[in-house]
């Protein structure tokens, strides 16, 4: 339970210090710093969907090498190292995943402001 409340804790000091910056920006300052946080989530995307499909075709080489493991040494060596470069390229996409998961969490509440703020109806 302690960790919840330390994560809760930084993220109520991460709004606290953003949400007063973000009131501090004219609105035609917000959109367009929302343009560009959205185009460097976009870009992010793009990237996060290039690594599934590297880390997809990482997993079929570890599985394809896994399947002649006992065959030699050096086969059991070629498995060991595309199991790491498949673990390796798991832990990159995990990254990004929880940067990009963040990155539009975040975006998310600087739209709501901006539209709280500058948007009439």
């Amino acid at each position: 339970m302690k960790p919840v409340i330390s994560s809760l804790g930084v993220l109520g000091v991460v709004f606290l210090v953003t949400a007063p910056a973000a009131s501090a920006l004219t609105c035609s300052q917000q959109a367009a710093q929302l343009q560009e946080r959205q185009i460097t989530a976009q870009e992010m995307a793009d990237a996060r969907l290039t690594l599934v499909d590297e880390v997809e075709a990482a997993g079929d080489a570890w599985e394809n090498a896994e399947a002649l493991r006992n065959f030699s040494a050096e086969q059991a060596a070629e498995a060991d190292a595309t199991k790491v470069a498949y673990d390796t390229l798991k832990a990159d996409l995990l990254e990004k995943e929880t940067s990009l998961q963040g990155l539009v969490v975040s975006l998310n509440d600087e739209v709501a402001a901006y539209n709280r703020k500058c948007v009439r109806n």
